[in-house]
């Protein structure tokens, strides 16, 4: 890594604030980060994200998982040290989420590839991926999305709160139902009829982020604001909440993040998201959506968002 040029490897990374990373071009060949903290970007072209998409995951623990876009094979590369793990093939090319539990330098680490009835389950040092049957508590569709909090893994499997917790007993995966009396309760407004949900661990709390759209006659959806709810373990429900104090919120398509970021440049009690081009970032104080442009030179299409972490 010593003798190669700069354009072809990623910035210096901060564990306390992500990095946007934007993959642009033919073929995904070029890669912008974007420092929130100094409203500035850097163009890169590295040769082991080229052709490559980000898997819908979560716990990446500085890495990400790639699967290439001719031949689907997956990897693991983490953007701090440039390592690389070629990971197994997997005979099934479509899967529904990726869940990086432990970085792979700890032998209790696991990388489980979830799809819509099973999952295949692999360990640093495996040859293959070992397939495993899995039982769940409630009936979904599709994990919408992930988080892990102490080494237990969570998931949002519907719009309305349910929450499963995986319990790992061989020769099965048992994702167990979380108990909510209460739903979450959302004051969506004329108009306001589409909506993501985010499962957010944040500072040992769990909180269910909405991000809701308004009625729109163009291509694509315009997000008009965002309803937070905590997890009230007490009263076994969903409790909305109008403040997240010093923390600020980085929402990717997938996956949700909460930070504290001691940095004058990021906003706190603020969530940061993507529309398009364009970097938006919520204000729970006034409510108002702030929209900047963090690259004039990516295309409007076929360009991929998500935030970096170090």
């Amino acid at each position: 890594m010593e003798d190669r040029v700069g354009y072809s490897l990623p910035p210096s990374l901060c564990q306390s604030r992500p990095w946007l990373m934007i993959s642009h071009g033919q073929d995904a060949q070029r890669q912008t980060f974007f420092d929130i903290s100094k409203n500035y970007y850097y163009s890169k072209i590295i040769p082991e994200l080229c052709d490559k998409g980000i898997c819908r995951s979560c716990s990446s623990y500085g890495w990400l998982v790639l699967r290439d876009y001719t031949s689907h094979d997956c990897s693991l590369l983490n953007l701090v040290s440039m390592e690389m793990i070629e990971l197994p093939p997997i005979e099934y090319s479509t899967s529904e989420y990726c869940i990086l539990w432990l970085p792979p330098s700890d032998p209790n680490s696991h990388l489980l590839v979830v799809f819509k009835d099973f999952l295949m389950l692999w360990r640093p040092g495996d040859a293959e991926f070992v397939r495993k049957e899995f039982l769940f508590d409630v009936e979904f569709n599709s994990f919408l999305t992930v988080t892990v909090d102490e080494g237990n893994i969570y998931a949002l499997v519907t719009p309305h709160g349910d929450i499963v917790k995986a319990d790992f007993k061989d020769p099965i995966v048992h994702f167990k139902k979380l108990i909510n009396r209460e739903k979450p309760s959302l004051g969506l407004q004329e108009g306001q009829v589409f909506y993501d949900c985010y499962l957010v661990e944040s500072n040992g709390e769990m909180l269910l982020v909405y991000k809701i759209y308004s009625a729109s006659f163009l291509s694509y959806k315009v997000v008009s604001t965002f309803e937070i709810f905590q997890l009230d373990y007490s009263k076994d429900a969903w409790i909305e909440v109008k403040d997240i104090g010093e923390r600020t919120i980085f929402l990717s398509e997938y996956q949700g993040r909460s930070s504290l970021v001691s940095n004058p440049q990021v906003k706190t009690n603020s969530i940061y998201f993507t529309q398009r081009r364009h970097l938006c970032i919520f204000d729970l104080d006034d409510q108002s959506i702030e929209l900047s442009l963090p690259c004039s030179n990516v295309s409007k299409s076929n360009s991929a968002f998500c935030w970096i972490w170090g």
